[in-house]
């Protein structure tokens, strides 16, 4: 977590999901968080860090380790909620989270926002307290946001300034079929239009 942005956040969502998450529904969509630490863990820090973060992750969330070429890897699968804003703000009240996916619309268009929560700046400060190398910010340095079509219906899936398929794109539109996917790649590192903003992205 040196560095504080995650190296690569992964998320699917399905387009049925996103549809009602809009008129209200919530629901909790997995996702998987990559972190390197440099060097090698002589003093447990990622098992500190471990301990600190479960108060803010879904009860089922899974932690593994393993050896990089530069240091420590830590991947972190848990789940993030999505759905509208009063959805949100109602589960966000009983429950702890460092993110969330919020879903807004506008007549036929959904628009779909990755945020974080208070919570992401008190687990910030408090790896500081551990360490002052330490720390946790969001976006991270990459998103991929894999869109799962279940709809009966053809989906307009759009987004702007992403990669998809390596490929850049500076306004992306692709209708998607039932059972067809498309993987976007939102960019965060720095210099970067999402290493400011929050990834987002439509469907219709």
């Amino acid at each position: 977590m040196i560095g504080c942005k995650p190296e690569m956040m992964d998320i699917e969502v399905y387009t049925s999901d996103i549809e009602l998450a809009a008129e209200g529904e919530l629901f909790e969509v997995p996702v998987q968080v990559e972190f390197s630490l440099l060097g090698d863990d002589e003093d447990g820090t990622l098992d500190r860090v471990i301990a600190a973060s479960k108060k803010y992750l879904s009860p089922d969330s899974r932690f593994s380790r393993s050896k990089g070429m530069m240091g420590d890897r830590l991947v972190i699968d848990t789940k993030l909620p999505l759905g509208n804003s009063a959805a949100l703000s109602d589960f966000l009240s009983k429950n702890n989270r460092l993110a969330y996916i919020e879903v807004s619309k506008d007549n036929d268009t959904k628009f779909v926002f990755i945020d974080k929560t208070s919570n992401l700046i008190s687990f910030h400060r408090e790896l500081q307290s551990m360490n002052i190398l330490l720390g946790l910010e969001l976006p991270s340095s990459k998103t991929i946001v894999r869109v799962s079509s279940d709809s009966r219906k053809s989906v307009g899936v759009y987004a702007t300034a992403v990669f998809v398929s390596k490929k850049p794109y500076l306004h992306f539109e692709k209708a998607l079929n039932r059972r067809e996917a498309i993987e976007l790649e939102f960019n965060g590192s720095e210099g970067s239009v999402y290493s400011e903003i929050y990834p987002t992205f439509a469907i219709q």
